[in-house]
C-alpha cells in the first residue's frame, strides 16, 4: 500500500514495505486523526487506553496504536487539458478568475445559481493546476455529488488519473492527479493537494460540523489554492473576494416556486395527476413521512418509489428514475448535486424543518436541460413560513439581478 499522503493505523498494513515509515502515537490528549477528545476504557492490550469514539467508522484508535505514514515524496502530476468546452461569456469570466486564483494560490469564492453549470467551469482551473505539477482535490459533503462530479471529470479529463472517493468506493486510500472525495474521506490524507475545490461548501454536514473543516485543512498543502463553490453561501464564505454569476447557463431563469397554503392529500395527488407523463420528485422533510405519502399515492392508483441517505438501493432508485417518468419520494438527499431531465417538483409540509437554503436547492432541480429550461416547483404548507419567503425572495433577487 503507498502510503505518501495519507495517515492510517499501522495495523491496516496488509504488507512490509522496504523503505523506513513514519509513525505516531495514535491517540495523546487528542485523537491525532480527527483532532477530538478521547475516552478512556478497557483495552485489548490489558491496560484503560484512551480511544476515540468520533472516528470509529474508519477504525478503532487506541493510545497503545500507531499512525503510520510515507515521508517520500509524492510522484510528480501527469498533465492533462480538458475537451472541448461551449462556455457562455458569464461562464468565461468565472473560469478566467479561478485561474488567477490557482497562479496567485490565493481563495475564492465562487457564487453561482443552481443551474449556471458550475462543473465545466473549473475545467480550465484544473488544467492549469495539472500543468504546473499541481495535484487536484474537488471535494463535496455528499457521497450523490461526488459521483456525479467523477463522471463529469472522467469524460473531460481522459489521460489524468482520477480518484472517487467515498463510502464503498473501490478507489479507497488512492490519490490521483485529480481525486474527487467526500469531505469524510479526507481524514487519511495530509498536506497533499495543492488545489482545493469545496463544492456545495453550505450542505450539511459540512456548514456545521468544524470537524469536517479540519479534514479539508490537514489535506490541503500549505501555499494551496483554495476555491469554494455554492448558490447559497453562507455570510462567513461572503468574506472572501467573490464572483457572482446569477444567470444560468442556457439564459433561461430561475424557475419560482409557488405556495399552496393550506394543502390535503388531495392536491397532492391533483399535482402528481396533472403532471403525468413527466419525472415528478417529491420531497418531504422526514423519513418517517415517505411510507406515509407513498401509501397514500398508492390507494389511488400511483406507483411510487422511495429513497433516503440509508437506502442501501439509492443509487439503483435513482439511476432508474432518471429513464422514467414515474415519481419518487425523496428526503433532502436529492436537493443538490442531481440533474434530472424535466423533472417536476414539489416540496410537502415546507414550513417544517426545510431551511431557505434547501428550499432553493431543491428549486434548483427544475429547468437545468436547455431542451426543457422550465417546470413547476410547488411549496405544500400548512401554514406560511420565514424560510419558504426567503427563498421565493432570493430567487427572484437572483433573477432581477441575471438578467439586469
Amino acid at each position: 500500500m503507498d502510503l505518501r499522503g495519507r495517515l492510517i493505523p499501522d495495523y491496516r498494513l496488509d504488507k512490509p514495505v522496504d523503505h523506513p515509515l513514519e509513525y505516531r502515537p495514535a491517540v495523546t490528549w487528542r485523537c491525532e486523526r480527527c483532532g477530538k477528545l478521547p475516552t478512556r476504557g478497557p483495552c485489548t492490550c490489558g491496560k484503560r487506553c484512551y480511544y476515540c469514539r468520533h472516528c470509529l467508522i474508519f477504525g478503532k484508535l487506541r493510545t497503545c496504536d500507531r499512525l503510520v505514514t510515507d515521508p517520500r515524496p509524492l510522484d510528480p502530476v501527469r498533465s492533462d487539458c480538458h475537451t472541448e468546452l461551449n462556455l457562455t461569456i458569464d461562464q468565461q469570466r468565472i473560469a478566467e478568475a479561478i485561474v488567477r486564483t490557482i497562479d496567485q494560490r490565493k481563495r475564492l469564492l465562487v457564487h453561482a445559481v443552481c443551474g449556471a453549470g458550475k462543473t465545466p467551469m473549473l475545467f480550465p482551473g484544473i488544467e492549469r493546476a495539472l500543468s504546473t505539477n499541481r495535484r487536484v482535490l474537488i471535494t463535496a459533503p455528499r457521497a450523490d455529488v461526488v459521483r456525479e462530479l467523477t463522471g463529469h471529470l472522467r469524460r473531460a479529463f481522459q489521460q489524468a488519473t482520477i480518484v472517487s472517493l467515498f463510502g464503498g468506493s473501490e478507489d479507497r486510500l488512492g490519490l490521483g492527479d485529480i481525486t474527487i472525495s467526500t469531505t469524510h474521506q479526507l481524514i487519511h490524507y495530509r498536506t497533499c493537494f495543492d488545489v482545493v475545490f469545496i463544492d456545495e461548501v453550505d450542505a450539511f454536514p459540512y456548514r456545521s460540523d468544524r470537524t469536517l473543516h479540519r479534514y479539508v485543512r490537514q489535506a490541503t498543502a500549505p501555499d494551496a489554492s483554495l476555491i469554494l463553490l455554492s448558490a447559497t453561501p453562507s455570510l462567513r464564505d461572503r468574506r472572501l473576494p467573490t464572483v457572482r454569476l446569477m444567470r444560468r447557463y442556457h439564459g433561461f431563469p430561475l424557475p419560482t416556486p409557488r405556495m399552496q397554503v393550506p394543502y390535503g392529500k388531495h392536491d397532492v395527488v391533483n399535482w402528481v395527476l396533472t403532471h403525468a407523463g413527466k419525472p415528478r420528485l417529491l420531497f418531504v422533510p422526514q423519513v418517517e413521512a415517505l411510507e406515509t405519502w407513498q401509501t397514500c399515492l398508492q390507494q389511488q392508483g400511483i406507483t411510487c418509489e422511495t429513497v433516503h441517505a440509508a437506502d442501501p438501493d439509492r443509487i439503483t432508485k435513482v439511476a432508474r428514475f432518471r429513464q422514467t417518468t414515474g415519481v419518487l419520494l425523496t428526503t433532502t438527499i436529492l436537493e443538490r448535486g442531481v440533474t434530472l431531465i424535466d423533472v417536476q417538483v414539489a416540496v410537502l409540509d415546507a414550513d417544517q424543518s426545510f431551511s431557505s437554503a434547501a428550499l432553493i436547492q431543491i428549486s434548483g432541480r427544475v429547468g437545468r436541460s436547455a431542451d426543457f429550461p422550465e417546470g413547476d416547483v410547488v411549496l405544500f404548507a400548512n401554514d406560511r413560513s420565514d424560510t419558504m419567503y426567503q427563498a421565493i425572495d432570493q430567487i427572484k433577487r437572483a433573477n432581477r439581478e441575471g438578467f439586469r
